[in-house]
């Protein structure tokens, strides 16, 4: 499927909703306060549908940004119950109400209904969410600090992604590992007790990955330190992989993950050089909490990452490597869909740990940092929330709901 084709689609999943209200919402254009509730339960449902397996794997993250754009915290915190559907639902229900004011010429004795259940229910998530993060119900908790290391561009140029994968090039072996032990011996001089780096730490061939994992495990040794560090590999025979790894200070590999989500599409991008791993979370208990571990994109699949709640995972590490450079921290709100920290370093962007209310308790910008450290100190427990027990469970009902508002539509067409 080329760009084009992907970008069609796209607009269709957009545009769908304002296409079917106008079919339906005819037939029930004068039930009050119910009329109000096509519009939002038609693009609940569609874009969730977007969401489900399809010609790109990128329904979620697409439809996952619509909840970066609230800054107010205790609004999304509805998303621990419901995921990123309510928030769909609620924002799509007030241009509904807004439109019914309209055509009912703002009379009040039509629009008291809305104009009351509305405010309340949007009063009562915001009091939620208030109540969710307050101290009342969060006691202070132990942390573990962590070092987020970025492999900061000599030059000042950062490399551009496609160049990674349209030419295949490979990083300098022995300057990259050796900045890779620089920076890993000062951060934990500097009192991190895990020590996690961006994605795409090393690029490398085939040949060299034995090397290579020898030499990670070596440093997370010689350092005493929990290492969470990345690499790829190209393969000459096939598609390689973008790897994780999670190292213990005696340098063991505890986790061993392959990239699930890649970018790209066919022959082009990630997906062009490449395989996809499979679709399991991997997480390991150590002294600083359940650790789950995996790499940028996955974070924008929730069913995907919700394996992580489910393991009981109280920090996620997930490193990045962005581009365009990312401005701010995305996928802050799986924390509150799921209820773990996170770190998600960042090459070429918006590195950011965050707690399980989605609070930022640090944060690096790549182009303003010199040494390409930044240092968090993140709870080592976890909380519980309904939303991975719940799962999508808001989303199917309002699916339902759309199939039954369309019977019910072409029924009263006949008649």
């Amino acid at each position: 499927m080329c760009i084009r084709d992907r970008s069609t689609i796209l607009a269709i999943i957009w545009i769908l909703p304002f296409m079917l209200d106008r079919m339906i919402y005819p037939t029930f254009r004068n039930k009050g306060l119910w009329s109000t509730l096509v519009f939002p339960t038609i693009t609940t449902a569609i874009f969730f549908l977007s969401t489900l397996e399809g010609p790109f794997d990128d329904g979620s993250g697409t439809i996952s940004s619509f909840g970066y754009g609230y800054d107010t915290m205790a609004f999304i915190q509805i998303r621990s119950v419901f995921g990123i559907w309510i928030l769909v639902f609620m924002h799509s229900w007030l241009f509904s109400i807004i439109n019914f004011f309209w055509e009912q010429d703002f009379k009040w004795a039509k629009l008291k209904y809305p104009a009351i259940v509305y405010p309340i229910l949007l009063l009562s998530i915001f009091l939620f969410g208030w109540l969710k993060s307050s101290s009342i119900f969060n006691p202070e908790s132990e942390t573990v600090k962590i070092a987020a290391l970025v492999l900061v561009p000599e030059d000042g140029k950062a490399v551009p992604m496609s160049r990674v994968f349209e030419s295949k090039t490979t990083s300098p072996y022995e300057p990259t590992i050796s900045r890779i032990e620089g920076l890993t011996k000062k951060a934990v001089e500097g009192g991190a007790k895990i020590v996690s780096f961006q994605e795409f730490a090393m690029v490398i061939t085939q040949e060299d990955e034995n090397r290579l994992r020898a030499d990670y495990q070596r440093i997370a040794r010689e350092n005493n330190t929990y290492l969470s560090i990345t690499y790829a590999y190209f393969s000459q025979d096939g598609k390689g992989e973008n790897k994780h790894l999670f190292i213990n200070g005696n340098g063991e590999i505890l986790l061993d993950y392959t990239k699930r989500y890649l970018l790209g599409l066919g022959p082009f991008g990630e997906a062009g050089v490449f395989r996809k791993g499979p679709e399991i979370i991997q997480s390991v208990e150590t002294p600083y909490g359940r650790i789950g571990i995996s790499i940028c994109r996955d974070m924008s699949f929730p069913s995907f990452i919700r394996q992580a709640a489910l393991a009981h995972v109280d920090i996620m590490l997930s490193p990045s490597y962005d581009w365009p450079k990312s401005p701010s921290a995305w996928y802050l709100t799986s924390t509150i869909e799921n209820g773990f920290s996170l770190v998600r370093t960042t090459y070429n962007g918006y590195s950011y740990a965050a707690d399980y209310h989605g609070n930022e308790l640090a944060h690096m910008d790549s182009d303003l940092t010199e040494n390409g450290i930044m240092y968090a100190d993140v709870p080592v427990r976890g909380i519980r929330v309904p939303y991975p027990l719940l799962g999508n469970l808001f989303a199917w009902i309002n699916l339902l709901a759309l199939a039954l508002l369309m019977v019910l539509a072409l029924l009263r067409n006949k008649t």
